[in-house]
């Protein structure tokens, strides 16, 4: 019997010589590959600010100040992680049902469930949509209802790398407050964990660099005083300088 994998990862000897160059330098977390990494994908992307972290659904979450008795909406076609960022902030998730031809995030029925939840005075902080198998959502339409409602967008990039929406790259926010990446190893590329979070907006990207690495401002945090409560969310550069082998090589064999 043939077993399927759940998936299995494309690992080259350039990829481990990249991690290989860093357990050999001075440096094991933080730079100066994770910056490195960030400022390639938000080269590629077309977006102002990138920030590598272990859990970017949950990060977005913290930056948007999404909170207990807030309510967060979905797609109930998605990962659970989607859900879970709002809960693990105290909030309260639901569902908005799907489009039958595409399976992602239906904007009728969000038009129709904001028009029902103004009424009931229960409107969403922030909702979700997710790029289901990379294909994205009409992520022209959900900004759209989100400026008549005034809910924020995280846009669940976790499976769309590389992916396109009207001709552009999937990452650049031109439709959403922050966009996040997954580098599971099932993923387009991997750092074996992490993600990253793409953002146009300055005080977001401060606030999430902020919030992964224990309120510390940047990277030569040593010396900074820290101005709010944080976590250890950061990601270690043998992870990202894996992960910018990898991009090189997708953007080499699939993009050109």
């Amino acid at each position: 019997m043939t077993t399927i994998p759940y998936g299995r990862q494309d690992i080259n000897q350039a990829d481990i010589d990249a991690v290989v160059k860093v357990l050999q330098s001075d440096y094991l977390t933080q730079v100066p590959a994770v910056p490195a990494f960030e400022k390639a994908v938000a080269g590629y992307c077309g977006a102002q600010h990138a920030v590598a972290v272990n859990s970017a659904l949950h990060i977005a979450c913290l930056a948007l100040g999404v909170g207990k008795g807030d309510v967060v909406w979905t797609t109930p076609i998605t990962f659970v992680a989607s859900a879970n960022c709002a809960l693990y902030c105290g909030a309260t998730v639901d569902f908005v049902d799907i489009d039958p031809r595409t399976y992602n995030l239906s904007v009728e029925r969000l038009a129709e469930k904001l028009a029902e939840a103004e009424k009931a005075g229960k409107l969403p902080k922030v909702v979700i949509p997710v790029h289901l198998c990379g294909q994205p959502c009409d992520m022209a339409g959900i900004h759209a209802l989100s400026q008549q409602y005034g809910f924020k967008i995280i846009e669940d990039a976790s499976h769309a790398i590389g992916g396109r929406y009207k001709d552009e790259p999937i990452g650049n926010c031109r439709h959403s407050d922050i966009t996040v990446f997954s580098f599971h190893p099932v993923k387009i590329i991997t750092t074996g964990e992490g993600g990253m979070a793409l953002t146009n907006d300055p005080v977001l990207a401060n606030q999430m660099v902020r919030l992964r690495s224990h309120g510390h401002p940047d990277y030569e945090c040593m010396t900074q005083k820290i101005r709010q409560h944080g976590e250890a969310n950061y990601t270690d550069d043998p992870e990202e300088w894996v992960a910018v082998s990898v991009l090189r090589k997708y953007q080499r064999e699939y993009v050109g």
